[in-house]
């Protein structure tokens, strides 16, 4: 993958965005609904966008909304809508878009007592919270974030009363709704002022942040990570959980050292990702190069991005674990250190083969579904897996006692859990990851991206066993093409090519203009970019037909 010349920079002045520009073409900008580009599109979890090209506006954000009350009895929700928005100006424009048009439709919406921020896991843990042991009236929710794509960017997702991301039927459903109702100019969509909303019956506090730090000793060994005297600094990214991290370190008497961790909707602490580009992505190393300086005072440093569900983490001086190798080591660990008897973990298509590895010598089963968290809900509730997670650095597992956390996924925890695995077996995650990797190969992997248009993504979604003929990949047998996942049979939204000792994979970004195309080896990093220059080949290949 090239590298800009920017990459692990700090982000220059002339790149900061333009907050009155944004909230001017939020508000006044009207979309062509006959424009695919300017559409309602869920992608792996929502509709995400930008003001600046009509594709997230004040019209798509209340027709979403008005969409989600026209049809939430149907999807089985009658009881209060939890809300949450993450750090995004987009999002605090939307928010009160939302909460106008809910109020407007009596519906009851859940927002945040101390008006901060909302992560995602903490929406999702308050569905499951208030749905638990009910059986009508139940409670969904509506979480405003883009994740980690730029500031510039918008985004809105539904969680039903599952708790996670809408699947495919729901989204499908108001996808077709909210066009309809912009289509229409939105004149089927009521809504009132936010001043109103906010100041009627319809909007009701709830103490978020104070339930879910609460409940942490149910899921964490917080009493381990205290007594340990870890070295921990938390990069908070100006995120929406970054008073969650100041509360943990209080209510735990956990000492934590923070940077970045204020409300600054331009960004400007950030420092440029791998393509020039400003991205939240607490994942890439190039994103948290300013704190990776300071890895050598520190045994662990914790990141989050915007909406707090995914994770980085810096392994003290030994430098940042990649997303796959901690997930291997997260799994492993908690398969290990709880009684989870009965259960397997699961990942998706194109994370890491080390846990269907690692799945194995435990001897217990590994289900690989598509790209989305969506496909892990029912395996938690059904109570098959333990862990979940998937290459992109989101994770979730079950509390001490083997009961749903949450169904969507959780950075928190995540990250907590990195702390807990030191505190216990004295072993930092590379340490532990190299340990697994002595027993199970190691693995090598890359990923590329390139940009695509809405065609060309719904092209390479499209893809099937039929349009790969070639018998090998780098000299290998080809041993499967797969355009369904192993588990369930679901659309994977792209297609894998697999061998005995590695594998590439082409799907297109739920959440970007770009395909992604993904390879990993089991025998080096230069079969590993062969990998990824060959499957790339056949891909064109196949989309030349």
């Amino acid at each position: 993958m090239a590298v800009h010349e920017l990459a692990g920079t700090k982000v220059r002045k002339e790149d900061y965005i333009d907050l009155q520009a944004i909230a001017a073409a939020y508000a006044n900008t009207h979309p062509d609904v006959s424009d695919p580009h300017q559409q309602v599109r869920f992608g792996t979890s929502g509709h995400r966008g930008q003001a600046g090209n009509g594709s997230f506006t004040a019209d798509h954000v209340a027709a979403i909304a008005q969409a989600v009350c026209n049809f939430r009895k149907q999807f089985g929700a009658e009881g209060p809508l939890f809300v949450g928005e993450d750090t995004h100006y987009l999002s605090k424009l939307a928010y009160e878009t939302v909460l106008g048009v809910l109020a407007a439709n009596g519906v009851t919406a859940y927002v945040d007592s101390e008006n901060d921020f909302v992560p995602t896991p903490s929406v999702s843990r308050a569905i499951l919270r208030y749905n638990d042991c009910r059986s009508e009236k139940l409670a969904d929710g509506l979480i405003i974030t883009p994740s980690h794509n730029p500031p510039e960017h918008g985004g809105i997702k539904y969680n039903p009363i599952t708790g996670g991301p809408a699947e495919s039927d729901i989204t499908k459903a108001i996808e077709a709704e909210a066009n309809r109702l912009l289509a229409g100019h939105n004149a089927e969509v009521k809504s009132m002022s936010y001043e109103d909303a906010k100041n009627s019956q319809w909007v009701v506090p709830y103490d978020y942040k104070g339930l879910y730090v609460a409940e942490l000793e149910s899921i964490i060994d917080m009493d381990a990570i205290r007594g340990a005297n870890l070295r921990i600094m938390v990069n908070a990214l100006g995120g929406s959980g970054m008073n969650y991290w100041h509360k943990i370190s209080e209510q735990y008497h956990i000492p934590i050292d923070f940077v970045n961790d204020t409300y600054d909707p331009q960004f400007t602490f950030m420092n440029y990702d791998h393509d020039g580009k400003v991205r939240m992505d607490c994942s890439s190393a190039y994103v948290m190069s300013a704190v990776t300086q300071s890895k050598d005072k520190y045994d662990l440093i914790l990141a989050n991005d915007p909406d707090y569900d995914r994770f980085g983490i810096v392994s003290g001086a030994q430098g940042m674990i990649s997303a796959n190798a901690y997930l291997t080591v997260a799994s492993h660990y908690l398969m290990t250190h709880r009684n989870f008897a009965g259960r397997g973990i699961a990942k998706t298509v194109v994370t890491t083969d080390m846990l269907a590895r690692s799945a194995a010598m435990l001897g217990i089963p590994c289900y690989e579904v598509p790209v989305g968290f969506k496909y892990f809900g029912s395996l938690y509730t059904e109570g098959k897996i333990a862990f979940s997670g998937e290459e992109s650095a989101g994770g979730s597992f079950v509390a001490k006692d083997g009961s749903v956390w949450t169904t969507d996924k959780d950075g928190m925890i995540m990250c907590l859990l990195a702390a807990e695995i030191k505190a216990v077996t004295g072993k930092s995650p590379i340490d532990y990851y190299n340990d697994l990797c002595e027993k199970l190969g190691r693995p090598y992997t890359m990923r590329s991206d390139a940009p695509a248009t809405l065609e060309e993504k719904d092209q390479i979604s499209s893809l099937t066993e039929s349009d790969v003929t070639e018998k090998t990949l780098c000299g290998s047998e080809i041993k499967a093409v797969l355009s369904k996942s192993p588990y369930g049979d679901f659309a994977i939204g792209g297609v894998k090519i697999a061998t005995d000792d590695g594998w590439v994979a082409a799907r297109p970004s739920g959440t970007e203009d770009l395909y992604k195309l993904y390879a990993e080896s089991f025998v080096s990093q230069e079969q590993a970019a062969a990998l990824l220059k060959e499957g790339k080949a056949l891909i064109s290949k196949a989309l030349a037909k």
